[in-house]
């Protein structure tokens, strides 16, 4: 578990499905992923395949919890699920409830010191489609530098790393 400021980081569990499947819902949050689960049984396999990939390979689910509420979910994988690397990636999405309040920037600056001190990072990547100003923001404010901008299945993508 990891304390923030106004927030709580902890491991995904099958009761986060209710909240995850209302954010899955949300018009900005489909906007923003390349796909969303179709039904709520889909969004709960979706967590169970979370929970195992987080046992198999190392990878770091955190859900976001603000006030006893579900607020959204992080994710800090190894590069390639490779625990040897030295590489990292990052993902998140809020909770239309909690949007436009800076959560996700506070949210990927504690993620970033836990990737860098507990997992012995040296660079983080993070990766978003072109059109999600929000996100852009976010990975600017938490010091990312801009690698390239590309596409991935058709949509134009900007990938961003941050060194140690």
């Amino acid at each position: 578990m990891i304390r923030g400021n106004g927030f709580i980081l902890r491991p995904l569990r099958i009761s986060d499905s209710g909240g995850y499947w209302e954010t899955m819902q949300d018009k900005e949050t489909i906007k923003g992923l390349m796909s969303v689960p179709y039904s709520f049984e889909k969004a709960k396999k979706e967590i169970k395949e979370d929970i195992k990939e987080m046992k198999e390979k190392g990878s770091e689910y955190f859900t976001i919890v603000v006030k006893g509420k579900y607020a959204g979910y992080v994710v800090l994988q190894y590069q390639n699920w490779d625990r040897k690397s030295s590489e990292g990636r990052m993902h998140i999405c809020i909770h239309p409830d909690f949007r436009g309040k800076g959560l996700a920037t506070k949210v990927w600056k504690e993620i970033l010191k836990y990737g860098f001190s507990k997992k012995k990072l040296e660079k983080v990547f993070a990766q978003c489609k072109a059109s999600n100003k929000a996100m852009i923001k976010v990975i600017k404010n938490c010091g990312f530098k801009k690698v390239k901008t590309h596409k991935v299945e058709g949509i134009k993508k900007i990938l961003w790393v941050k060194k140690k």
